[in-house]
């Protein structure tokens, strides 16, 4: 039972900008023929009803059910009259407190396999896999009818501790993260109410305190490119023939410093004075080593690119598979961009409007690096900030948060 309580202390101690999916660790195994419910639930709990779901096996556009706006839009044909959103337990409240498990019925061999539950909001998502193990009927001894109900009082007895381990983590979790919770609401407890609360509960101030100082790597700069002296400010070449359709994803350039643990803060300035604000432009971190290419499908987190774009008209998206479309009003003029290496959390904040935009959640290794693409057509330029360096004491003084690439032999 042990494993069990430090299991969910890794995935329920997070930050308050996002929720978490959670699901079982170990397979679910049910018998062909039989009922079985797949679990899984978001964490901090919160209202499910105004998300979208997704219960999906290998096509992400192909899902088995599909819930939006509200109710099931759509259940893959094999699927139908025997899958259904249902609570994982009794003690479940379901949809209004973000358990969006899945009920499936008349099991076949055919069934057995990944699951992948894909849950998206306005500024987060989360994607787990729950993996199901069919197995055949199985002859249980008449005289023993205490099997299934000792199975029954132990799933239940599990859920009860985890349950009660998740509440004492979500009340106690300014102690164990050094953030202080979002105010709760007895009445309502949507998504929008809950980032909100986020939202007002983080400060520049705070991000600050991480605040690094970032310069371009000129020598690996895209050729089309111009960079200022100082390698704080980027723009694209006056002469510069943008050819292709869609945005230029290869105009990039890279951070000169490299991140392999810890949080580190920067701001760049996206409307200098007596210029319009920029609207093509392309902020977040790249995996050391890997190139830029014109091709947005070979640009992924797989391959090492993580970041949020501003297309113009198109809008803003992200480069997670799937991408996530946002519409962030008022445009950001200044973005605040937070890389938690250790954590596996990649935010965007509005400095001027001082609002937590999005945040990616991803698993890095090796050293990353800064990403920078102002697009091609604006007047403005991409100014990278200096911030005020954080507070550090004198033993965190002596581990340096960055290291140079120009440094390394």
């Amino acid at each position: 039972m042990l494993w069990i309580i430090i299991a969910l202390l890794n995935l329920l101690i997070e930050t308050s900008e996002s929720f978490t999916v959670v699901v079982p660790g170990d397979p679910v195994e049910a018998h062909v023929g039989s009922t079985v419910i797949l679990p899984c639930w978001i964490s901090p709990p919160e209202n499910a009803e105004a998300l979208e779901i997704r219960w999906y096996r290998q096509d992400f556009n192909n899902p088995i059910v599909f819930y939006h706006d509200g109710k099931i839009q759509d259940i893959q044909e094999c699927f139908r009259n025997r899958s259904s959103l249902t609570p994982r337990s009794d003690q479940s409240g379901g949809l209004k407190d973000g358990d969006i498990s899945l009920r499936l019925e008349k099991l076949t061999f055919q069934d057995e396999g990944p699951f992948h539950c894909y849950v998206s909001g306005e500024s987060s998502y989360g994607s787990k896999v729950v993996d199901l193990k069919v197995t055949e009927s199985s002859v249980s001894d008449p005289s023993d009818s205490s099997g299934p109900w000792k199975a029954l009082f132990f799933t239940l007895l599990v859920f009860a501790l985890l349950g009660l381990v998740g509440f004492i983590l979500y009340k106690y979790r300014e102690k164990l993260t050094g953030k202080k919770p979002a105010k709760e609401n007895s009445e309502e407890g949507t998504m929008e109410k809950l980032i909100k609360e986020v939202v007002e509960d983080v400060t520049i101030e705070e991000l600050r305190r991480h605040a690094v100082e970032i310069t371009i790597d000129r020598e690996r700069s895209h050729p089309d490119l111009r960079v200022s002296k100082d390698c704080k400010i980027l723009r694209d070449s006056p002469g510069y023939n943008h050819t292709g359709e869609g945005f230029p994803y290869q105009l990039c350039a890279f951070g000169a410093q490299r991140v392999s643990s810890g949080r580190h803060y920067w701001e760049v300035e996206l409307a200098l004075n007596n210029t319009p604000p920029k609207i093509y432009w392309c902020i977040g971190v790249v995996k050391e080593g890997s190139s830029a290419s014109r091709d947005r499908s070979a640009l992924t987190p797989s391959a090492g690119f993580w970041f949020l774009c501003s297309d113009g008209p198109n809008g803003f998206h992200t480069n997670t598979d799937p991408p996530v479309k946002l519409s962030l009003t008022p445009r950001p003029e200044r973005l605040g961009v937070l890389l938690d290496y250790d954590d596996g959390q990649l935010s965007f904040y509005n400095v001027t409007e001082r609002k937590h935009l999005l945040t990616i959640s991803s698993r890095f290794s090796g050293s990353v690096v800064p990403l920078f693409n102002p697009g091609v057509g604006d007047k403005s330029v991409l100014k990278i900030l200096d911030c005020p360096k954080p507070e550090e004491s004198a033993a965190e003084s002596s581990q340096p948060l960055l290291s140079n690439n120009s440094s390394d032999a």
